[in-house]
């Protein structure tokens, strides 16, 4: 049974600008090797994010549009209807609705950069670790 995944608003924006870890994680979503869960809060960051200036020339470059990541993530995932559980483990309030994707969904990962996330090592016995990590484990 495939891995199933909850990646941060970060995680997605760089698997399509950048070469690296997050984009082969992505890649291996699209093979079937990973679940990807998200929830519309996430998709609509993923998009506001995508959209910010900064990366208008990393977007060009990659060839593509913020909808077009936004629609790509959409296909590609398991959406989730979390409940408003308010979790307020994070320190950084944005940031829990990671969390609460993770735990609707009964993630196996939550994979981030960020330390706000990535400081609490797990949340509920859900490991929150790096892309290069979770690309070790599906190799």
């Amino acid at each position: 049974m495939p891995l199933k995944l909850v990646l941060d608003t970060n995680t997605i924006v760089s698997a399509f600008f950048w070469e690296g870890n997050e984009a082969d994680l992505l890649r291996k979503i699209e093979q079937g090797k990973a679940r990807l869960y998200v929830t519309s809060q996430i998709l609509k960051g993923v998009e506001e994010v995508a959209k910010r200036p900064k990366f208008s020339e990393a977007a060009r470059k990659a060839d593509v549009t913020p909808d077009q990541i936004v629609q790509k993530i959409a296909s590609l995932s398991q959406m989730v209807i979390a409940p408003q559980s308010h979790i307020k483990a994070c320190r950084d309030e944005k940031d829990n609705k990671f969390l609460e994707c993770a735990e609707s969904a009964k993630a196996d990962y939550l994979i981030s950069g960020d330390e706000d996330l990535l400081s609490l090592k797990a949340y509920n016995g859900i490991p929150v670790i790096r892309a290069r990590k979770i690309m070790q484990l599906l190799e």
